[in-house]
C-alpha cells in the first residue's frame, strides 16, 4: 500500500510540474519608478534592467541595475534620471542608454559585466536612444543606435558616429533595431518597418497588412532549426498587432500573425531547445488603454496563444519588458513592470518545463483543447462556415479582422457552453482580399486566415 501511495504522490508531483505555475515577484525590487528594459545575460544568467525615476530627484532614481542571484538582491550600477534601454550585444558586451539629466542622453558600453560603463556617444537635448544592436559580421563591428531622430551609426565600433537614415522619414523614432545573421538590418519605427541591406546607408519600407501606418515597437528574429530554412521576423506594434515577415523577401512583405487587443507589445522573445526540436514564443503587452497587459505564450509557432497573468499584480498588469534564459530542462522567464511610482520597477519570474512543451505542437481536436476549424469554403464569395470546439463553458468571442488589423465583424461575443459550435457568415459589401478570424475563450486565442473573392 505504501508503494502505491508513494507512486501516486510522485505522479501527482510530476504532473503538477507540467501545469502552468504562477509568476513570483523577485525577493527584492530594483530601484526605480518602472522597468524600461530587461535582459538576462546568457553566459552567467545575471539579470540587468534599466529603470526610470519617479518624482525625481526626491523619489526613486532611475538607472542601471544588476542581480546575480535571480533577483534576491540588486546592485545600483548607475543612478540617472532615466535608464532607457539595455542589451547584450553580439560582441559579448553590454550596451545601455541613459539620461543623466541635465546632461544629454548618452550610450554607454561595459566590457566587464556592468562594473564599469564607458561613454560612447551622446545625442542632442530632446533626442533619446531607444534601442541598440551590434553587427559583428563586418571586419570592424558596426553599432546601430535607434534614436528619436533616426538611426545613429558607428562604422568603427563606437569611435565615430553619424546619422544613417536615408529612406526613413525625418523625425522618426526608432523604437527597436536588430540585425540578422546575414547582415540585414531592420528598424522598428514610429512610421512603420524599414530594412537595409547596405549597412544602413539606405532604407526601404516594408509593406503589407497595413504595417506602413503602424508604430512598430519590438522586433525579434525567429531562426529555423535548419540553418538553410527561411528566417522569420516578428514585429510587434503599439496597438497590439504582431506581424511576420521572412528573409527571402528581405523582410519587406509583412502579414498579420496575431492580435493582442489594443495593447502595446512591450517585449517579444523566443526560446529554443534544439536537441529536441522544441521552441516557445512569448510576448508581453502594456495596457495603453488602461486595460489588458500581461504575458502570452505560444508553443505551436504562433498558431495559438495562451495568456498567463497568474501572480502578476492587478487585472491589467503594466508589463513593460520581457526576457529570460533556458536550460535543457526549463525556460526561466523574467518580466518587468512599469507602475510609475516609487518602488514600481518590479520584476517577476516564472519557470516553464520543456517537458510540458511538445515537439512542433499544434492544436489538436480533442476534449482538452480549444479548437478552431479552417472556414469552409475558403476562398468564398457569398458565405462561409466556421466550426469550433470549447473545452469548457466560458466567455467566447469570434471576430473577423481586415489584413491591417481593423475589426470587420463580431460573430460571437457571449457566454457559451462547452462543446461544438457552428457559425455561418454571409458578409455584405466586403472587398476582395485576405481577412483573419480570431477565436478567444478563457486565456487562449487562435487565429486563422480566410480569403474573400468577388
Amino acid at each position: 500500500m505504501k508503494k502505491i501511495i508513494l507512486l501516486l504522490f510522485i505522479a501527482l508531483f510530476v504532473n503538477s510540474a507540467l501545469i502552468a505555475q504562477d509568476w513570483i515577484q523577485t525577493t527584492s525590487t530594483p530601484e526605480g519608478g518602472g522597468i524600461t528594459e530587461i535582459v538576462v545575460r546568457p553566459d552567467n544568467n545575471n539579470i540587468f534592467v534599466t529603470t526610470a525615476s519617479f518624482n525625481w530627484p526626491s523619489g526613486d532614481d532611475g538607472g542601471i541595475r544588476r542581480s546575480s542571484d535571480d533577483g534576491d538582491t540588486w546592485e545600483n550600477l548607475m543612478d540617472v534620471y532615466i535608464g532607457r534601454t539595455i542589451t547584450f550585444g553580439a560582441d559579448g558586451n553590454l550596451y545601455a542608454s541613459v539620461w543623466p539629466y541635465p546632461s544629454d542622453e548618452g550610450l554607454y558600453r561595459s566590457t566587464d559585466n556592468g562594473d564599469i560603463w564607458d561613454p560612447l556617444v551622446t545625442v542632442p537635448e530632446g533626442n533619446n536612444i531607444f534601442s541598440v544592436t551590434v553587427d559583428t559580421s563586418a571586419t570592424v563591428n558596426i553599432i546601430y543606435a535607434g534614436t528619436g531622430q533616426g538611426v545613429y551609426r558607428s562604422l568603427d565600433n563606437g569611435t565615430n558616429w553619424a546619422y544613417a537614415s536615408t529612406g526613413i522619414p525625418a523625425e522618426t523614432w526608432i523604437r527597436d533595431i536588430e540585425v540578422d545573421s546575414s547582415g540585414i538590418v531592420v528598424a522598428a519605427t514610429s512610421n512603420g518597418l524599414f530594412t537595409s541591406e547596405d549597412n544602413g546607408d539606405t532604407w526601404v519600407e516594408a509593406t503589407g497588412a497595413g504595417i506602413e501606418d503602424e508604430t512598430i515597437t519590438k522586433l525579434v528574429f525567429d531562426y529555423p532549426f535548419d540553418k538553410k530554412g527561411n528566417t522569420r521576423l516578428l514585429a510587434g506594434s503599439g496597438n497590439g498587432s504582431l506581424y511576420e515577415s521572412f528573409a527571402d523577401s528581405r523582410y519587406l512583405g509583412a502579414t498579420l500573425a496575431a492580435i493582442f487587443d489594443d495593447d502595446e507589445l512591450s517585449g517579444i522573445a523566443i526560446w529554443y531547445l534544439k536537441s529536441e526540436n522544441k521552441k516557445m514564443h512569448g510576448v508581453s503587452t502594456f495596457p495603453t488603454n488602461n486595460t489588458g497587459g500581461g504575458f502570452s505564450k505560444s508553443v505551436d509557432d504562433g498558431e495559438t496563444w495562451e495568456q498567463n497573468n497568474n501572480g502578476l499584480p492587478g487585472s491589467d498588469p503594466e508589463t513593460s519588458a520581457l526576457s529570460g534564459s533556458s536550460t535543457d530542462t526549463e525556460i526561466n522567464l523574467k518580466i518587468g513592470l512599469f507602475e510609475n511610482m516609487n518602488g514600481g520597477a518590479k520584476v517577476f519570474k516564472l519557470s516553464i518545463p520543456w517537458a510540458s512543451i511538445g515537439i512542433n505542437d499544434f492544436p489538436i481536436d480533442n476534449s482538452s483543447d480549444l479548437y478552431l476549424q479552417q472556414n469552409y469554403p475558403n476562398p468564398f464569395s457569398d458565405f462561409t462556415e466556421i466550426d469550433y470546439y470549447l473545452p469548457e463553458t466560458g466567455r467566447t468571442s469570434l471576430k473577423v479582422y481586415s489584413i491591417d488589423g481593423r475589426l470587420i465583424k463580431t460573430l460571437v461575443d457571449t457566454q457559451q457552453p462547452k462543446g461544438n459550435h457552428h457559425i455561418t457568415w454571409e458578409p455584405e459589401s466586403l472587398d476582395t482580399g485576405i481577412y483573419f478570424y480570431i477565436l478567444k475563450s478563457g486565456n487562449t486565442q487562435i487565429m486563422k486566415k480566410m480569403v474573400v473573392l468577388e
